[in-house]
């Protein structure tokens, strides 16, 4: 199934009678549909563009919960993110600014340098966020932490610093004016 078969497929569907690796397939799909969305958006030449990270991780939680049977608010989504963050010692504030500031510090480059840490805490909340919801808001602090620091080290062969660099188009291909 497709990137946009899928997001049809979570808008669309009743997951109450999937089996358990329908819900999981479709999960992964949503983790990395968003991990590439958070990804692309750093790579974009504007300075705090970035913002819209969150928002993309809340909504990843809402489709990922309903996925899973539970419908949350948008709210309790971003709560979840929150809450995400800080059993995995995230620093959302923090990281938009190191996201802003390198794009601001090193324009063009910027982007490609932070584009796999967005695709990895993305990926990796996601996972976090099944483990999370799977407990019923009551999660394991520890097991959540080894999911997130797992995740995302597995990230890395889905999307990385190295990757990015071999996929931006030469200068050949993208002169400047």
């Amino acid at each position: 199934m497709g990137y946009l078969e899928s997001i049809e497929n979570v808008l669309t569907r009743d997951f109450s009678t999937s089996p358990r690796e329908v819900k999981d397939r479709t999960a992964r799909d949503v983790i990395e549909i968003c991990s590439l969305a958070c990804a692309g958006l750093t790579l974009q030449p504007i300075p705090g563009i970035e913002q819209a990270i969150g928002p993309i991780q809340a909504g990843m939680v809402l489709a990922v919960a309903h996925v899973f049977g539970q419908e949350i608010t948008r709210k309790r989504a971003r709560e979840i993110v929150m809450d995400l963050a800080a059993i995995t010692g995230v620093n959302i504030v923090g990281r938009q600014v190191l996201l802003t500031l390198t794009k601001l510090v090193l324009p063009g480059l910027g982007g490609v340098l932070t584009a796999p840490y967005a695709f990895s805490v993305t990926w990796a909340t996601g996972h976090a966020a099944v483990h999370y919801l799977a407990s019923g808001g009551r999660p394991d602090r520890e097991r959540i932490r080894k999911v997130f620091e797992e995740e995302r080290e597995r990230s890395k062969a889905h999307y990385s610093e190295e990757k990015a660099k071999a996929n931006r188009p030469s200068e050949k291909e993208n002169p400047r004016r």
